[in-house]
């Protein structure tokens, strides 16, 4: 079974550390083994101490998955002496019973995650969500409080280092929330509970950035802060699009973020992890931000392919037509994955574009859009939707609105320009590759 998840979730990871994310095929290693033993030195948290440690993730995932070395292999994160041992003794070393106030350490979730930066640096990403309880003399426990942080290093040393530094320095944040709290006040607010309640797994359910309706706009600064749909930076973000004006334009921009302040002062957003403007979510992919769509479970972005330079994946400096996935459990990016974000391709590996645009049309409200029954986004008046395609041997179904739909089987040669025209007798159809790629070049320009 870890074999099957370590494959369902990696296959065609990238990492290239001194440029960017890069392709490379994934084989799988030996686990990232990391010890929490020698953090938390200095705590002071007088009069408590940790009774217990309570798993209470949805799964007994390992911390994360990294990439590691040229050969590209795949390892999981995992704490040396089990989840639980490790952070029970950690906090039994560090904080004596004797005399003090017992308390129950309940983790919801915890991991770790990294994401390459540039000139060899990498960051290192963690979070940690938990609640505290306290136990009464008849057993029974009541809620202290709930905490939820992230934090992130940028560093070229030893990535396993940063790790251990990032969550020591969460479980100290958490220890000093709780150790902040008012416990008559909380006694008298929260019910109480029994211990086989603490004892309960979460259920398994979506990530915020997933269920939640509304985007928080602001500026992510690690892969955590997006998957739960909160910028460590909110505010008003906006960014300038740059259009590429090749022949191989396949209708995706990268683009320049810029914070608005309450002055009015643009400030120009760099070394970020990604953007929200509250609209439209991006990702940072090498030294450009890429628009990030939802394509059912996965997420899915264009950026430059890459080409291999003496065993180093650069980018080839070409337009944004390559199609990558992120993966929402480790942060890392893929081949693209299709909407179910396993691998399904045809057997060359081949991914295809459907470029579906509507031209200028006054008051006329934007239109869901299907791609075989599933959603995959909404075309408004003058502008263009760019839908990836995997399957050669199966025909797609694609709908506009209600009951505009087409059937085609995609090229694979080129892209696939479809023009949605309302009132027209065949309001989708399927348009030269001149034409649709001049009516998209028109729009992506604007």
């Amino acid at each position: 079974m870890r074999l099957l998840f370590l494959l369902q979730i990696g296959i065609s990871f990238l990492l290239c550390m001194g440029c960017g994310p890069a392709t490379a095929q994934l084989s799988t290693g030996a686990p990232v083994v990391i010890s929490l033993q020698t953090e938390l030195q200095n705590l002071s948290v007088p009069g408590v101490y940790v009774e217990q440690v309570i798993d209470a993730r949805a799964s007994a995932e390992p911390l994360g998955l990294v990439v590691r070395g040229l050969n590209s292999t795949l390892r999981e994160v995992q704490l040396q002496q089990g989840f639980v041992p490790e952070l029970a003794g950690l906090l039994h070393n560090r904080l004596p019973a004797a005399g003090a106030r017992p308390v129950v350490l309940r983790i919801l979730s915890m991991g770790v995650a990294e994401a390459p930066v540039g000139n060899f640096r990498v960051q290192m990403a963690a979070e940690l969500s938990a609640e505290w309880y306290a136990r009464q003399p008849d057993s029974t426990y009541y809620l202290l409080c709930r905490t939820s942080r992230t934090t992130q290093l940028i560093s070229s040393a030893e990535p396993k280092n940063s790790h251990i530094a990032n969550l020591g320095a969460l479980l100290e944040a958490s220890l000093q929330q709780m150790a902040g709290v008012d416990w008559a006040a909380q006694l008298t607010a929260n019910p109480r509970c029994q211990a086989a309640a603490l004892q309960r797994r979460l259920p398994t359910q979506p990530y915020a950035i997933q269920s939640e309706e509304c985007l928080r706009p602001g500026v992510y600064s690690n892969f955590f802060e997006f998957r739960y749909n909160a910028p460590g930076r909110p505010g008003n973000v906006q960014a300038d699009a740059r259009a590429y004006q090749t022949a191989e334009w396949q209708g995706l921009r990268a683009v320049a973020p810029f914070m608005l302040t309450p002055e009015g002062q643009h400030v120009a957003v760099e070394q970020a992890w990604g953007f929200c403007d509250g609209q439209q979510i991006y990702i940072r992919f090498g030294a450009d931000y890429f628009l990030l769509e939802k394509r059912g479970a996965a997420f899915l972005f264009f950026a430059p392919a890459l080409y291999n330079n003496n065993n180093t994946l650069l980018f080839n400096g070409g337009p944004p037509k390559h199609a990558y996935s992120l993966n929402l459990f480790s942060g890392l990016t893929t081949n693209y994955a299709g909407p179910s974000n396993l691998i399904s391709l045809n057997k060359e590996g081949l991914v295809t574009h459907l470029m579906v645009y509507r031209r200028r049309q006054k008051n006329a409200p934007p239109l869901p859009v299907q791609l075989n029954g599933q959603a995959a986004g909404e075309l408004r008046e003058g502008d263009y939707l760019s839908l990836p395609w995997h399957d050669s041997n199966q025909p797609v179904r694609l709908c506009v609105g209600t009951d505009a739909c087409l059937e085609l089987t995609p090229s694979f040669s080129e892209a696939n320009y479809i023009e949605y025209q309302p009132g027209a007798p065949a309001a989708l159809q399927l348009v030269p590759v001149r034409e649709g790629k001049t009516q998209v070049t028109r729009m992506a320009s604007r």
